[in-house]
């Protein structure tokens, strides 16, 4: 089977590279007030040029909350971009409990004057529900960073910014009313995010965890020694792939033709969260992906952070370096997000030349090979009726799907001596960029 799905993918790379150099090669053409008029008609994927802050919220809701926030945190030029990029986990931390653990694994990519960086946080035994992982790396990256400060400071700092009352967002009213059940067994969470015996909805509030109490809590032996960690410090060179035009490096074994990662099929999906920033030149993009332990567990101390499992597969990040191009993009959502980037990689990417382009294959249609039962997922509306036709006759179970995962990231390009750099979402999700 293994041998049969290689076939499958080889041949449909053949044939979707022939359909997206076709597509670039129309891009290429087309005039730039018809790319400005494209994107300011369209869902803000990536941020215009001259953008020089930017970062992504969950949703359009949830943009408006962040705009309140521009003057004392991200626009503020006395607020260095990393302690930014910590308060910035902070709040999603405490806004996504249970998504953003302070227990998940943390993976973050850093571009820092000119610099890269890749870090992995997780504990060492993925068993052991003790470990604050996501907050051991924000701590470890203020002490790497920032020397003159240490994260129980940028914390009391932030709960003087922040309100104390946090708007529940649409996704994290989904949560609460899914699991309502469940979350009532819990007398903590029963008291913060219920009226009576109805949970929160949208739009309501609910009273924020202390940041310097929850980093203080991190701070006790338990929590917070560093030999109970594993930090990835080496970035992305482990696994390689060249070619004359660019160089993909990626945190998964990308030697093999196709990886179906057994490992990743067989877990449960697990639930991830990303974030992004970026200003000027600076970008860090983070990740969190863990399960949330049944029944629902509190500690005391801890208010409503809910004990978590770190996952034990890092969530798939590329980094894609051209000539004239650099690429970092994660992938998450789904029961196999490494097949994205794989796909991605094997087609026509080193023709991107401008966020434009990226942005079209970014939203070029997705399919995904799975086993037991053996069938293809294939977002059919996105598709050419080409690819369709190429599907069927393989005479394969196909399943249509209206979206597959989730890829995001950030991307620099080079043209004539112009220096275009954003950030970049994805269409299939609900999150909302902010250019400044």
């Amino acid at each position: 089977m293994m041998k049969f799905f290689s076939f499958i993918f080889f041949i449909f790379t053949i044939s979707g590279c022939s359909y997206l150099s076709n597509k670039f090669e129309s891009m290429a053409e087309r005039k730039e007030t018809s790319v400005k008029a494209t994107v300011s008609t369209l869902k803000n994927n990536f941020c215009p040029a001259g953008s020089k802050i930017q970062y992504i919220s969950e949703d359009e809701a949830l943009l408006k909350f962040y705009k309140t926030l521009n003057p004392s945190i991200f626009e503020n030029k006395n607020i260095s971009f990393i302690q930014k990029a910590v308060m910035f986990t902070l709040i999603e931390m405490s806004r996504r409990p249970d998504e953003s653990s302070p227990y998940a694994r943390l993976q973050v990519y850093l571009k820092l004057n000119g610099k890269s960086y890749y870090f992995d946080f997780r504990p060492k035994k993925l068993e052991d529900d003790t470990k604050m992982s996501s907050l051991k790396g924000l701590d470890y990256l203020t002490k790497k960073f920032l020397p003159n400060q240490t994260l129980s400071g940028i914390a009391a700092g932030l709960d003087k910014i922040v309100p104390n009352n946090i708007n529940v967002s649409t996704e994290f009213e989904n949560f609460l009313h899914d699991n309502r059940e469940d979350l009532l067994k819990n007398e903590t969470l029963t008291a913060r995010f219920f009226k009576g015996d109805e949970n929160l909805t949208k739009y309501e509030t609910y009273e924020r965890m202390s940041f310097k109490s929850l980093v203080q809590q991190y701070q006790s032996p338990l929590y917070s020694k560093d030999s109970d960690y594993e930090f990835d410090r080496n970035g992305l060179d482990a696994n390689k792939s060249k070619n004359d035009n660019y160089q993909a490096n990626c945190n998964y074994d990308i030697s093999k033709e196709f990886s179906l990662r057994d490992e990743l099929l067989a877990s449960e999906s697990k639930k991830s969260h990303t974030i992004g920033i970026s200003d000027g030149d600076d970008f860090f993009l983070a990740a969190t992906s863990g399960a949330l332990y049944r029944p629902f567990k509190t500690t005391p101390k801890m208010s409503y952070f809910m004990k978590a499992r770190p996952s034990p597969i890092p969530l798939p990040v590329c980094e894609l370096k051209g000539k004239s191009q650099d690429i970092v993009l994660f992938s998450s959502d789904g029961r196999n997000p490494v097949q994205h980037l794989q796909h991605l990689i094997s087609y026509d990417i080193d023709q991107v030349d401008s966020s434009y382009t990226l942005n079209e294959l970014l939203n070029f249609s997705r399919h995904l090979f799975l086993s037991n039962p053996d069938r293809i997922l294939y977002e059919s509306k996105r598709g050419r009726k080409a690819q369709l036709d190429f599907f069927l006759a393989m005479n394969f179970p196909i399943y249509h799907v209206e979206s597959l995962g989730n890829v995001f990231g950030h991307a620099s390009f080079k043209t004539d001596n112009k220096q275009q750099s954003s950030l970049h979402i994805d269409d299939r999700s609900k999150t909302r960029l902010w250019c400044k």
